[in-house]
C-alpha cells in the first residue's frame, strides 16, 4: 500500500475549497454590479406646446342678438275714427312721417268754438278793466271776468292740443314691426295703433361671464367687431353703449350692449344673430406681454407657487420653472413672467413628471 504524506493530503483537500471560495467571490461581485447599475426609465409621452407672444392681445368670441335702440307702442291720446293709416308691417319710416290720422271734424269744431269763446271773454275782460278803473264795478266782479277769461284760454289751448292729437307721426327713424288696427276703425284714446322700433343705429346684446366682466375696463378693450350670417365676410366695427349691473340668476353673466352704424346698404334688423369678437389687452398687467397657455399646463408647488415644465428640446428632458400667473379666461390663463417666447412647455399630466425626466414630446 502506498503511503500518502500529510502535505499531499492537505493539498488535495484545499483545492476544492479554494475553487468554491473563488466562485462565491465572483458571484458576489456580479450581484454588486447589478445592484449598482442605474435603472433606465422609458421616456414618457407628453403633450407639449410652443409658447408665443400675443402682443397684449386676446380675443373673446360671443354670440350676440340684434335689438332695437327702443321699442314703443303708438296710440292716439284722443278718440275718433281712423281715416289715414298709410303704414305696413316691415316698412322703414323716417322721423316725422305720418303713421295714422283720425277724422279731425269734431276737434276742428271744438277749436272754433273755443276760439270764439276766448275772443268773447277777452273783450269782456277789457271792458271790465275799464269799468274797474272808473270804479264802476267792484273788485269781485272784475275777478270773475278775469277768471272766465283764463278758463277760456285754457279751453282754447286744450282744443288746439286735441286737434294736434288726431295725427301720429314717427318719433324717430324706425321700422314698423306690427300694425294692430285697420283703417276706418273707431277707437278710444290709448288704443295701440302700431309698434315701431328705433333703428337709428344697430344695438347688439352679448352676455359676458362674471370673471371677465369683473376684470374688463374701458382701457383693456382694444377692438370690438361683429359679423352676421346674412352678410358673410363683412366685418362691422362696434362701440360700447351700456351694461347691466345685475347678473343673470342662472348663467351668472352680465348683459353688455354694443352698437354700430345702421348702414342703409345692409338690412340688419332686430332679432338677428351676430358673432361678436372682443380683442382685449392683458387684464392683469398693463403693457406686459402675456403667454396664454391651457390651465392644465400649470402645476402647484407645496409652497403654493405655480410652475410649468419647460422642455429642453435637444435632450427632451423637462425642468420645473416658477411662473407668475394672471386671471383665468375660459380654459386658458396668462403667464405674465417666467417664460420666453418660443420655449416649449408640457400642457398635460404635469403632476406625473419629475425633474430632468425624459419625455417624448407630442404637439
Amino acid at each position: 500500500m502506498q503511503k500518502i504524506s500529510g502535505k499531499s493530503r492537505i493539498g488535495r483537500l484545499g483545492a476544492p475549497i479554494f475553487v468554491g471560495a473563488l466562485a462565491l467571490l465572483l458571484a458576489s461581485c456580479q450581484e454588486q454590479e447589478i445592484a449598482e447599475a442605474p435603472k433606465t426609465v422609458a421616456p414618457r409621452p407628453a403633450r407639449v406646446m410652443v409658447v408665443s407672444e400675443v402682443d397684449d392681445l386676446f380675443t373673446r368670441n360671443f354670440t350676440g342678438r340684434v335689438d332695437a335702440v327702443q321699442t314703443v307702442d303708438l296710440a292716439f291720446r284722443v278718440s275718433g275714427q281712423l281715416v289715414e293709416l298709410p303704414i305696413v308691417e316691415g316698412q322703414r319710416i323716417a322721423k316725422g312721417d305720418l303713421i295714422a290720422a283720425l277724422d279731425p271734424t269734431d276737434y276742428e269744431n271744438a277749436l272754433r268754438e273755443a276760439q270764439v269763446n276766448y275772443e268773447q271773454k277777452k273783450k269782456d275782460l277789457q271792458r271790465f278793466e275799464t269799468l274797474k278803473d272808473k270804479q264802476v264795478i267792484s273788485e269781485g266782479q272784475y275777478d270773475n271776468a278775469k277768471t272766465a277769461f283764463d278758463l277760456a284760454e285754457v279751453t282754447l289751448d286744450r282744443a288746439k292740443q286735441n286737434l294736434g292729437y288726431t295725427k301720429i307721426v314717427a318719433p324717430y327713424d324706425a321700422i314698423v314691426t306690427s300694425r294692430t288696427l285697420d283703417n276706418y276703425a273707431i277707437i278710444n284714446a290709448g288704443t295701440s295703433i302700431a309698434r315701431v322700433q328705433d333703428v337709428s343705429e344697430v344695438r347688439i346684446d352679448i352676455n359676458v361671464p362674471e370673471t371677465l366682466f369683473a376684470q374688463a375696463t374701458e382701457s383693456s378693450v382694444l377692438k370690438m367687431t361683429a359679423e352676421f350670417p346674412s352678410h358673410p365676410g363683412k366685418v362691422f366695427p362696434l362701440e360700447y353703449r351700456e351694461h347691466s349691473t345685475e347678473a343673470d340668476m342662472v348663467a351668472q353673466t352680465y348683459r353688455v350692449t354694443l352698437a354700430m352704424d345702421n348702414d342703409a346698404g345692409f338690412n340688419i334688423i332686430p332679432g338677428m344673430t351676430a358673432s361678436v369678437k372682443v380683442k382685449l389687452n392683458s387684464l392683469d398687467a398693463a403693457g406686459a406681454t402675456a403667454f396664454f397657455v391651457p390651465t392644465s399646463a400649470i402645476g402647484s408647488a407645496p409652497d403654493k407657487s405655480s410652475y410649468v415644465w419647460v422642455v429642453d428640446e435637444s435632450e427632451k428632458r423637462v425642468g420645473r420653472r416658477k411662473v407668475l400667473l394672471g386671471t383665468v379666461l375660459g380654459g386658458f390663463i396668462p403667464i405674465l413672467s417666467g417664460l420666453k417666447d418660443g420655449e416649449m412647455i408640457v400642457t398635460a399630466g404635469v403632476s406625473h413628471l419629475s425633474e430632468n425626466q425624459q419625455i417624448v414630446p407630442k404637439l
